[in-house]
């Protein structure tokens, strides 16, 4: 039986604590609306007429990578027994950086598309883009349902406050900014959000190293700076399938999400949005040991002045709520505050996002492409504001269902992997030298859910390969393969058939690069 959270966690929630939230969401609604009040039309709603300032540019895709995930997600990871496993992802980053900023990047720059998805139509068929952007919006929904309930819930089990009723209230404001001032406001946002949440976690590691709590000792002690798990076991979470889910999953992001690819039309030339890109990466780098170490450190402390509270977290699943524990019973009021406006920061600049790139979306690849391609650009900027708002009401019923899930990471690794099924190799496919046949595309893509289903329900992998259901636990292929495997799956399969169909006159005369 879980223990009843609501008994054991007293911590005080001050008035200073208070205001300092109420002032940081005041402050949100400002630089929203105010760096968003001159866009001019769709374009500039939603690409800033290509004038924003590289740096705001990376601080914003840093921003939308990190989210709420990366400040409370991944200290609940390292706390628990994945120690430092998960850490061997972040070098390999430097790949994904010189991948987009060297092949992706600078090609949909010479596109001009506002939505990513448009590529795919000019160099596959429209039935591609369609299947990518439906799996972008149905991604984005997800994330933002969750890496909304994350900050929430947090702020709910360390105040008493309604959960409900905090999802519904930080929905509102992220909408409402997020709505009113487009992209330039989003990205704006972004960037002074980057820096609380920044701010935040510094400000935390100064209190995990108390007076009596010998952080490294411990750590050492216990082994938590365990790096590497050398085994091959496709059963098992080790090192080889982190590196190369990470480097599937990463490149994936840059190159085929709505909301990152967007921004790269955002800065004021290709040289500024590759650098834009390196801002990125090499500021997530070292936040992210920052956030897994402090992890580490929570763990000395608790090991050195054990809590019940904590033990009750522990065994509730609720560890992404721990970090939110320590800052408002060990920090004091007004720095509390301001570390509790880092969750919600990391959170909004991730939800903006999303919002934003979603209508952008909807309005680019369904509205103006199958009903409305000639209304004036007021009508598109109301369309895509209205938009916005319905994803905001849509984000907070997805943060309600979340509400029973434990370990955050890996849930958001196992949605990323079915929501995003075959999309890199789709995309794969619309980089080749030539336009692809129309139904490789949409083959690929369908064999690698007919895999991934296999994957998931069916395949055992010990004590011997058979198809069984369910699949005991541990004896199927581990998840972090899933997208490795799926991705290739749908290059391999689409690659193949665009070589066995005979080629239409209009597929092989297509050039490399579509005006």
């Amino acid at each position: 039986m879980q223990p009843d959270l609501a008994s054991m966690l007293h911590p005080q929630f001050s008035n200073t604590d208070y205001v300092v939230l109420a002032v940081y969401f005041a402050a949100m609604l400002f630089i929203g609306i105010w760096f968003g009040r001159s866009a001019k039309g769709a374009s500039g709603y939603f690409t800033g007429e290509g004038k924003v300032h590289h740096w705001i540019v990376g601080l914003s895709l840093l921003g939308t990578y990190l989210s709420a995930l990366t400040m409370m997600a991944l200290p609940a990871v390292s706390f628990g027994s994945a120690d430092f496993l998960w850490t061997v992802q972040l070098p390999f980053l430097l790949l994904t950086a010189l991948v987009i900023t060297r092949f992706v990047l600078p090609r949909y720059r010479l596109e001009g598309c506002v939505s990513v998805y448009e590529f795919l139509e000019r160099r596959i068929h429209v039935s591609s883009r369609l299947i990518a952007a439906i799996a972008f919006i149905l991604l984005s929904i997800g994330r933002m349902g969750l890496v909304l309930y994350l900050p929430a819930l947090a702020f709910s089990v360390v105040t008493g406050a309604s959960l409900v009723g905090t999802i519904v209230v930080m929905g509102i404001v992220v909408a409402a900014y997020t709505a009113l001032g487009g992209i330039k406001g989003v990205m704006w946002t972004d960037a002074v959000q980057v820096v609380i949440f920044i701010a935040g976690a510094l400000a935390t590691l100064v209190f995990i190293f108390a007076p009596g709590v010998d952080v490294f000792g411990i750590a050492r002690e216990h082994h938590k700076f365990r790096m590497l798990e050398l085994s091959l076991d496709p059963t098992k979470l080790v090192t080889a399938w982190l590196i190369l889910e990470t480097i599937v999953q990463t490149i994936r992001i840059y190159a085929t999400q709505q909301e990152m690819t967007q921004r790269y039309m955002a800065a004021e030339s290709t040289r500024k949005a590759n650098v834009s890109v390196w801002i990125s990466i090499l500021g997530y780098i070292p936040l992210a040991y920052l956030f897994y170490f402090l992890g580490v450190g929570l763990f000395a402390f608790y090991t050195a002045r054990p809590d019940a509270a904590v033990d009750a977290l522990r065994q509730a699943g609720r560890l992404d709520s721990l970090y939110a524990y320590f800052v408002v019973t060990q920090m004091p009021p007004g720095l509390a505050g301001l570390v509790m406006a880092a969750f919600f920061a990391a959170a909004m600049s991730t939800i903006s996002s999303s919002m934003n790139s979603c209508s952008a979306v909807c309005l680019e690849d369904f509205y103006k492409r199958f009903w409305c391609r000639n209304r004036d650009e007021a009508h598109y900027v109301f369309l895509a504001k209205s938009l916005t708002l319905v994803w905001g009401a849509l984000t907070i019923v997805m943060a309600v269902l979340f509400m029973r899930i434990t370990l955050a990471q890996v849930v958001w690794s196992k949605v990323m992997a079915i929501s995003t099924c075959g999309i890199l190799g789709l995309m794969a496919l619309a980089f080749l030298p030539w336009k692809v046949n129309r139904w490789a595309g949409i083959t690929g893509v369908l064999v690698s859910y007919v895999v991934l289903i296999l994957l998931t329900f069916f395949l055992q992998i010990k004590p011997a390969v058979a198809l069984v259901y369910p699949i005991p636990a541990g004896a199927g292929v581990n998840f972090l393969l899933w997208p490795v495997i799926t991705n290739l799956v749908s290059f391999v399969v689409g690659l193949a058939i665009d070589r066995l169909r005979p080629r239409r006159q209009d597929e092989a005369a297509a050039p490399a690069t579509a005006p």
